[in-house]
């Protein structure tokens, strides 16, 4: 799951370079959209495996911890950076009403409300509601500092419900079949099929998370039984080849779009427990997987730092070997931030989720969550 994670991350690294070739390998859309699947995933599996997490302050406490750091370092970075560059950035701020300027400083600290940014617009001097934030008078997302951190905004909406939603398999069944609804109503009335509607909506992007979320109650346990054995515990590392090269092919496939991404889709959700289970057994895809979320959230300001760059010393390579360029200065820049910020971090989360012997020990059993395999319940997430 590491290479996994950190190949969908350099997907969207070249989504933001200029040589795409359309789009590369998956695109920046169903890159951004798997990291929803893993995400819920991921999140399944620490609730269900950590009794610490039982109480949501704790969780809450981890993913902060696992976010900020990192992202406040890149925000101050990018803001410096863009200052500099800018000297008139600000002026966005005094074009814009008071509540528009406190919605923009409230998502740039918090994260909370920046994808909702793309649904909001100036006309008239008053903040409205837009189905294209491309429309405004004065374009607000401008005001986002790490652009493509409005996926944050939509990990956080996820992350407040976790808690209290994967509590009941009710409450998880019927909320696909709502978000579901939702989706199939948005493509009925061809919004569905328009930025920011496609991807960027969280009622329509929940279902994506608790797809992720049933992968890991239901068909973990499966396989780690599957593979526990010889015959088949080469099982994890092919899954996890097949997964990689359907990503890195996707845009060679000749097939439409829409029906390429949901094979894409098909296969990744069944086939993703088996890369969890190679990532337990692999150091190496453990390590590569540290730099995912450093690359997602550093990127576009290398992006940005590289370009002025080459601007300024009249440099002008092949989109191709910029996109290169991009991509391997954004993993130098990650290394660098995982290795300075997040480990240093990491002993903090480690005492978050230390108590689980003390805390777990009183209440209910936490393999409580269906078909909870025991050795699943005893690793610590």
């Amino acid at each position: 799951m590491g290479c996994l994670r950190t190949i969908l991350a350099i997907t969207v690294v070249l989504a933001h370079s200029p040589w795409n070739d359309g789009v590369a390998f998956a695109g920046g859309r169903n890159a951004v959209q798997l990291f929803y699947v893993i995400s819920g995933f991921l999140i399944a599996h620490v609730i269900r495996t950590n009794p610490a997490y039982r109480s949501p302050s704790r969780f809450y406490i981890n993913r902060a911890l696992r976010l900020y750091p990192i992202y406040f370092v890149v925000l101050l970075l990018t803001l410096l950076v863009t200052v500099l560059k800018n000297l008139r950035y600000f002026d966005l701020y005094a074009q814009i009403p008071a509540g528009a300027v406190v919605w923009l400083i409230v998502a740039n600290v918090f994260l909370f409300g920046q994808d909702w940014i793309m649904f909001a617009g100036i006309e008239s001097g008053h903040v409205v509601f837009t189905a294209d934030f491309r429309l405004s008078e004065i374009p607000l997302y401008k005001g986002l500092l790490i652009p493509q951190a409005w996926t944050l905004g939509v990990e956080l909406s996820f992350y407040l419900l976790a808690p209290f939603l994967l509590r009941s398999k009710a409450a998880v069944f019927l909320s696909i079949v709502l978000s579901l609804a939702v989706r199939v109503g948005l493509l009925a009335s061809g919004w569905g099929l328009k930025d920011p509607w496609i991807y960027r909506f969280f009622p329509a992007e929940l279902s994506l998370f608790l797809f992720g979320s049933l992968s890991n109650w239901y068909l973990l346990p499966i396989w780690e039984k599957a593979v526990s054995g010889k015959v088949l515990n080469w099982l994890p590392a092919v899954a996890t080849g097949l997964l990689l090269l359907s990503i890195l092919a996707f845009s060679w496939i000749p097939q439409e779009e829409f029906t390429k991404s949901l094979i894409l889709f098909a296969i990744f959700i069944p086939l993703l427990p088996l890369t969890f289970l190679f990532q337990n057994t692999s150091r190496c895809d453990k390590i590569i997987g540290e730099l995912s979320y450093p690359i997602y959230i550093g990127h576009v300001l290398v992006v940005m730092l590289l370009a002025e760059v080459m601007r300024k010393s009249g440099l002008q390579p092949r989109p191709l070997t910029v996109s290169a360029i991009n991509v391997a200065c954004s993993c130098v820049f990650a290394y660098v931030l995982n290795i300075t910020v997040a480990r240093r971090i990491e002993l903090i989360r480690a005492r978050v989720k230390s108590d689980k012997v003390e805390n777990g020990a009183k209440g209910s059993n936490v393999c409580n969550v269906p078909n909870a395999s025991e050795s699943t319940c005893h690793r610590e997430s």
